[in-house]
């Protein structure tokens, strides 16, 4: 199975400082229970935040923090306190969350919109970075949430050879309020970098394939979208809870003991609970505005009912959300203040975040749950509360909550009209047992088989499943597949191999001087090339000096640098095919040898036509920070000198950009064979399979999406195959 990486704004594991000291900790929620079973593969990986701003870290603090987080498979992105404002407090919050939602977003003059989104992208290259680092070639990425709607088509443009998912845990909008986001277009081509968009509810997806329709977009079966050359999948995979850890908390300890004191501390009374965070999307103010109503239409309730609602903190530091607070608080003690009394209360306010065992044991004992959000992508705690309950219990629920598209048989309410929420409260307050328990019933039968784990099961099966719209599907080279090409090899009378060194013909080393051809290579190939009707060029990365003296005596086309020169069969002087002033290495050589020093491992490759870093031997969390770190020095460099920066197999190499192996091959591929062969393993390669005839024969070596119509596992199978056409 290939490499599952798991791309989210913040890590399951987060640390802080307490006097002076790291401290480590696990995060709960939804999205880490699901996901677990992937992190915990060994070459798995999830990538995020890990909570504390890089201004509070010395280098020795992020050096303890990576280590301690590859303890368990997680790989940080670290990100100053400044990019936390601007991202996820500005951006992604003040900007972004309200519009999704339907609100009114926070009024900023453009400059701090602007900063706001070079931000955004800025953050948003980082965690493409971190991807880049940890991915195998073929890897499935899984990128979560509104924080990073950029990554995918970011990360397409870095590695082509890794295969994408999207999926957006909150509401996509229709096009009306989409279009209000200046940066739409921008945002939409990001999200379509992806090869499987997934969203909560199919309403969800209508609304984005309704924005890419008018963005002119082409669309296929409904669902499928035509993004120049290739397609895009777009599916609804409604998330679920852990049913069971819910379900079987009325054993627990610690839920017994809770579930006590809140007896105790109700007693005599029909509780009414909502947990929610505190955010203007959740309907808060409608909701105590709802109870209040029903206090005073319905005399008869006071002192028989509670409202016990949980709002935890969130986002305090978004001016938006510190009015929020301020309003309910003042407006709790309004309702009490006008309804109470000495020994009764309406409201049990806790502005606070409860855990586990308090969350539960509230819904265990709550006759009523109380979740209207104005809009909500799906609405957890609603599910939640249905699987705690073992007697009885009425569930009210926005109609505007992705919840409601499964949930049913709850009470479902429109928070735009007040009169629905106080009716809801009323019914559920009087409904009787028998309907009540029938419904819970139901709604339990659907979510115990649509759990969190399916949910995360569903989507990375689907994100394995080949791609719709590949022109063809690589299969393994064997049994009757290998049989035909060998006849077609045979049957021909004039032959072309195109054949890739490293990784192709050989594995690769941590080291790469030590990948020199063995004797038994050099063998096979002299053998192929003494064969008058077979022309074999050998195009590899490799400097003209290195590829002659391990070829140079045999009879081969050898082409160096990706196709920077060449020596032709027969011929002893290396021609360049493209010629570039190189006087670029001088400036930039230096900065690649400051970096292999400080990266233990990493070596340089100084070429006659290009500069390579090499960090296969460098520690992954070193790898990561200094290629960020290069990529970013060398920007204004490679704009100035017009140069290309190519991240392969772990190795970043500086060069023409019209220097590539397609170019180089056209020399053989103008002239008339009956069969061709080409055989590669990296993306250097795939510009190669792109320009072959439609008789040729590709072969993709290793795992990851390629042109080529064949795959062999590794280099061993490449030389087995190549025996057999001696």
């Amino acid at each position: 199975m290939p490499q599952v990486i798991i791309v989210s704004n913040r890590l399951p594991v987060s640390a802080k400082k307490e006097n002076g000291q790291l401290i480590f900790y696990r995060s709960a929620g939804g999205p880490a229970t699901g996901l677990s079973s992937y992190v915990n593969a060994r070459r798995n990986r999830w990538i995020g935040w890990p909570g504390i701003a890089s201004d509070e870290l010395t280098a020795a603090d992020r050096e303890t923090v990576a280590t301690e987080l590859a303890k368990h498979h997680c790989y940080p992105v670290f990100l100053t306190q400044r990019q936390i404002d601007d991202f996820y407090n500005g951006y992604s919050n003040a900007a972004l969350w309200p519009a999704f939602h339907n609100l009114q977003r926070q009024t900023v003059d453009t400059d701090t919109q602007q900063r706001w989104w070079q931000v955004y992208r800025e953050v948003n290259r980082h965690y493409v970075q971190a991807i880049i680092n940890v991915a195998e070639s073929g890897s499935r990425v899984w990128v979560h949430d509104y924080q990073l709607m950029l990554v995918p088509e970011l990360l397409r443009a870095e590695r082509p050879d890794v295969i994408s998912g999207f999926f957006l845990h909150i509401p996509f909008p229709d096009i009306k309020n989409f279009s209000r986001v200046p940066e739409h277009k921008k945002l939409l081509n990001g999200m379509l970098g992806a090869d499987l968009v997934g969203f909560h509810t199919p309403g969800y997806v209508t609304n984005f394939l309704d924005n890419c329709r008018a963005d002119g977009i082409t669309t296929l079966n409904g669902v499928e979208l035509v993004v120049g050359d290739r397609m895009v999948r777009v599916a609804d995979f409604p998330m679920g809870i852990d049913y069971e850890r819910y379900a079987s908390a009325v054993k627990s300890k610690p839920v017994k003991a809770a579930y006590r004191r809140y007896r105790k501390r109700y007693k005599g009374l029909k509780v009414i609970v909502a947990v929610d965070r505190l955010d203007p999307t959740k309907g808060l103010v409608e909701r105590l505005k709802a109870y209040a109503t029903l206090l005073e239409r319905q005399p008869r309730l006071r002192g028989k009912v509670v409202f016990s609602m949980v709002a935890a903190p969130s986002r305090t530091d978004v001016p938006a959300y510190r009015r929020l607070a301020k309003r309910l608080d003042a407006l709790v003690h309004e309702i009490n203040d006008t309804y109470g009394t000495a020994k009764w209360q309406p409201i049990d306010y806790m502005n606070v975040l409860q855990p586990f065992e308090e969350v539960t044991a509230l819904f265990q004992i709550a006759d009523v749950a109380f979740i209207a959000p104005l809009r909500d992508g799906m609405n957890l705690a609603a599910k939640e509360f249905v699987a705690s309950k073992h007697r009885a219990g009425v569930l009210i629920l926005s109609e505007t909550a992705g919840a409601a598209e499964e949930l049913q048989d709850a009470l479902l309410v429109n928070p735009k009209q007040p009169e629905t929420l106080v009716a809801a409260l009323d019914e559920a307050l009087t409904m009787r047992k028998r309907e009540l328990r029938r419904r819970l019933k139901r709604m339990q039968q659907q979510l115990a088989i649509n759990t969190v784990q399916e949910w995360a099961g569903n989507f990375v099966s689907t994100l394995q499943q080949p791609l719709p719209g590949t022109p063809r599907l690589a299969r393994t080279l064997k049994g009757r597949l290998e049989l035909r090409l060998l006849n077609d090899w045979r049957q021909a009378k004039k032959h072309l191999l195109l054949l890739d060194y490293d990784g192709s013909l050989v594995p690769f080393t941590e080291d790469y001087r030590a990948a020199g051809p063995s004797k038994s290579l050099l063998n096979l190939l002299e053998t192929l090339s003494a064969n008058k009707t077979t022309d074999v060029v050998l195009i590899s990365g490799r400097s003209p000096a290195e590829l002659q003296e391990w070829f140079g005596r045999l009879p081969l086309n050898l082409v160096a640098e990706h196709g920077a020169s060449l020596r032709i069969n027969g011929r002893k002087a290396w021609q360049t095919i493209e010629k570039v002033d190189t006087k670029w290495k001088r400036v930039l050589q230096p900065v690649l040898e400051k970096y292999a020093a400080l990266a233990p491992g990493a070596r340089i490759e100084v070429k006659p036509h290009s500069l390579v870093w090499h960090y296969r031997a460098v520690a992954p969390y070193q790898a990561q920070k200094y290629v960020v770190i290069i990529k970013r020095t060398l920007r204004p460099e490679l704009k100035r000198y017009g140069l290309e920066l190519l991240q392969g197999n772990k190795v970043l190499e500086l060069k023409n950009p019209r220097v590539s192996k397609a170019e180089a091959a056209q020399r053989w591929l103008r002239r008339q064979y009956d069969f061709i062969l080409s055989i590669g393993d990296d993306v250097t390669d795939e510009t190669l399979f792109a320009v072959l005839p439609p008789t040729a024969h590709a072969i993709k070596v290793g795992r990851g999406r390629t042109r080529a119509q064949y795959r062999l596992p590794s280099s061993r199978e490449v030389t087995t195959l190549l025996r057999k056409l001696v």
